[in-house]
Parts: C-alpha cells; structure tokens; sequence
C-alpha cells in the first residue's frame, strides 16, 4: 500500500479519460501539486486544460488502500467551478485523478510523478 508521504509531489496529467484527447494541450503544463505537512494535512493546486485552482484535502484509508479525498476551487476559463474529488493508486506507476463538479459533470484524469517530484524526499536523505 502507498504512504500518504507518496502522495506528496507534481503530478503530471498524461490523460484525460472522459476529454477530448487534445484537451491537456490547452496547458502547457497540465498537472497537480500536492503538498503534506507534517500532520498529513493536504493542501495543493492544479492546472489542466483550460481549468486551474486549489485543493484542501485528507487521506482516507481503509484495509486495502489509501486515497486522497479533497475539496476543490478554481476556474475554468472564465467561470468558477468547484466541488469535490479523489486520488488514488490505480496501477504500477498511475494515479487516478477525479473531479467531482458541483452541480456538474464527473471527469478523471490519469497522472504520473514527475521526474522532479517530492516524493520520498525522507528516504532519500537517509
């Protein structure tokens, strides 16, 4: 099972699922950024597409996993959207990204760490 200190890091957005495969090239860097403290707080921000914003979130752990669930706030163009969303492990090196839109569509996004992430940073300097 993945540590919530695994989450920390740029992620970059290599996918959208239920997009138009020519919309992250609306960004020139489509990704998310997760910051945790030391109290396994979570706050962040993303930018994809035309969308960018912030996320507040916390770990949700159950027997089989570990996942990051958040609220979100940000725009998209010119228009204020929010809602909640999740992320989680789907694969050997693939995280799922879904947005949740109040009052609005259901979107996911796969994302990968990027070269120049901050995961394991503790591990590292050991």
């Amino acid at each position: 099972m993945v540590t919530e200190s695994e989450f920390a890091g740029k992620w970059k957005v290599i996918e959208a699922v239920d997009m138009a495969d020519d919309y992250l090239s609306l960004s020139p860097d489509p990704h998310l950024l997760i910051n945790v403290d030391e109290k396994n707080e979570v706050t962040g921000s993303y930018q994809f597409g035309v969308q960018d914003g912030y996320i507040d979130g916390r770990f949700e752990k159950d027997k089989e996993s570990l996942r990051l669930i958040f609220s979100f706030e940000g725009w998209d163009e010119t228009d204020l959207v929010n809602g909640f969303g999740t992320f989680g492990f789907e694969s050997e090196d693939t995280f799922l990204l879904t947005m949740h839109y109040h009052m609005g569509d259901t979107i996911s996004f796969r994302c990968r760490a990027t070269e120049n992430d901050l995961t394991n940073t503790a591990d590292d300097a050991a």
